[in-house]
């Protein structure tokens, strides 16, 4: 194989816009290569624990899925992200050196300190952290990245809290032009609670214009992120109603990167890092103890254009201040110097 670049990651893709972050960080701004698993090898000998679901096992291991590249490895074009990846075979793992195992899923802490341990003695392994509760077994590893603000790693730990880093190039501000366009950007809206307040909503404002994209929503799941950040541009407001969890939150990151705010409830972001932007009649309406008459009264101020703007204004201001990719290059790279 050729064109080694160090630090030579390993880690999992399970969702495409954390994979493609890890790729941002250790690729782009340190100058790596990281690799993803893929063959059914790793599920066979018991490395891969995502599913044992056959269909779940292919989606994501599936050689087919890639093309090979002119250096010998095996390449995985990720039509969300727009971005080619990179992928190994369990047995090209074993022949390499990485300088990284970086586990970001529970379900794979002793799985990968087990390939740790086995094939990479050498290397240092990390454990990230970009999922709300996750049951996490410290005295596997001493090095920690949370990209949440959940969690409290034992104080002898290496550990750096940072941001997810997504394309700014596509994730950009521009002047509201339209003001009363509320849409959904979540998976599987009407499979949640949070159906009820939309079609409240919905039923209450009728001279709005409301989008439910995202899986199976009714306007259909946007792919690339050239046509998503646009589509949220075009819309006014983010129904943001996350009643099964958020973790980092790409979605809400992006609202606020665009500058558009969100609906949502506060306490779905207590004492995670998306809560810095969400400050009631400011920067996001929140519906945590209003009722619908209160909410659609405070939805329609807001939608004034003159309003409007001011509140989309604020949500940018707010990003620029709190999430800086730079900073947190910085963070890491003084992070990396002290891996354990």
């Amino acid at each position: 194989m050729g064109n080694i670049k160090e630090p030579l990651v390993f880690t999992e893709w399970h969702h495409g816009a954390l994979f493609q972050a890890m790729v941002n960080l250790f690729e782009k701004r340190l100058g790596g290569m990281v690799f993803a698993p893929v063959g059914f090898d790793w599920q066979k000998e018991g490395y891969w624990r995502l599913s044992s679901n056959p269909e779940t096992i292919k989606q994501y291991l599936d050689p087919a899925s890639c093309f090979p590249g002119s250096d010998g490895w095996l390449y995985y074009y990720d039509p969300a992200e727009l971005r080619v990846q990179r992928r190994i075979t369990l047995e090209q793992f074993k022949e390499m050196e990485f300088d990284i195992i970086l586990c970001t899923l529970q379900q794979h802490e002793n799985s990968f300190w087990e390939i740790w341990k086995k094939y990479q003695p050498k290397a240092k392994y990390i454990r990230l952290t970009g999922n709300w509760g996750e049951q996490i077994n410290w005295s596997l590893f001493s090095n920690y990245i949370d990209t949440t603000g959940l969690y409290q790693p034992p104080a002898t730990h290496n550990s750096v809290i940072i941001n997810q880093e997504f394309p700014l190039e596509y994730f950009y501000y521009s002047e509201p032009t339209n003001h009363k366009r509320i849409a959904n950007f979540m998976n599987l809206l009407r499979e949640s609670p949070a159906i009820q307040i939309w079609e409240m909503l919905k039923g209450a404002m009728p001279d709005f214009d409301f989008k439910m994209y995202g899986a199976r929503g009714d306007d259909g799941n946007i792919t690339g992120l050239d046509k998503l950040s646009q589509a949220m541009r075009d819309s006014a407001f983010f129904f943001h109603v996350k009643h099964h969890g958020e973790g980092f939150g790409h979605v809400i990151h992006n609202a606020y990167a665009v500058g558009r705010p969100v609906i949502t409830l506060f306490e779905h972001y207590r004492g995670k890092l998306a809560s810095r932007f969400l400050i009631n009649d400011y920067s996001a309406i929140l519906i945590d103890d209003y009722d619908l008459s209160t909410l659609v009264k405070k939805i329609r101020f807001w939608s004034e254009p003159k309003n409007h703007k001011k509140m989309c204004e604020n949500a940018r201001d707010l990003f620029k201040k709190y999430v800086n990719f730079d900073e947190d290059e910085r963070k890491v790279r003084e992070f990396i110097k002290k891996l354990k």
